[in-house]
């Protein structure tokens, strides 16, 4: 069951992108669930990416540089998710078919400096064309007030017509 009441500054975009998700749904996140039961910090999303998509009877791929976040999904059981260790960079160019969502979560922001962070997630977006189609979902994590993660995919999205669904903590397109 998702902890729909933990979720805070996310529950917006999460509830939105619950609704869009279809049958079947592939999701591929970038940052793993690192820190058990840290809802207002990382969110969760690992966890309610793998019950949204066992629900719908789809799948998961998460990928984290840092081993922990595998190491995680496997105690926790997640079913629908597979955990891949790896840069983002070199694992997403890997990855075939469509992504009906891809979440951007993968490298912490400092709202002072938030530059590196988004264009980092701008990176990930390049490295993950492929795996976008009409109707896919692009979300990034950690914005405030259009700075943080998203600021950059907030413009090159735009600039190719996406749809901007969640202006929030955390932005939502459909392409």
């Amino acid at each position: 069951m998702i902890a729909w009441d933990r979720l805070g500054k996310r529950h917006e975009a999460f509830a939105t992108i619950a609704e869009l998700l279809p049958e079947g749904c592939r999701i591929v996140e970038t940052g793993t669930v690192r820190d058990l039961g840290n809802w207002e910090g990382d969110g969760q999303s690992t966890i309610v990416w793998d019950q949204l998509a066992t629900d719908l009877g789809g799948t998961v791929t998460t990928i984290d540089i840092n081993p922990l976040g595998a190491e995680l999904v496997a105690e926790l059981g997640l079913q629908a998710t597979t955990a891949i260790v790896g840069d983002s960079l070199d694992v997403i160019p890997t990855l075939t078919g469509h992504a009906d969502l891809l979440y951007l979560d993968s490298f912490d922001v400092d709202f002072e400096n938030p530059l590196p962070a988004a264009a980092h997630h701008l990176s990930e977006l390049m490295a993950a064309l492929n795996l976008l189609a009409p109707g896919s979902i692009v979300a990034v994590d950690d914005n405030e007030d259009d700075q943080g993660k998203g600021s950059e995919v907030a413009w090159f999205l735009a600039e190719h017509g996406a749809n901007e669904i969640v202006r929030g903590y955390v932005r939502v397109w459909r392409i």
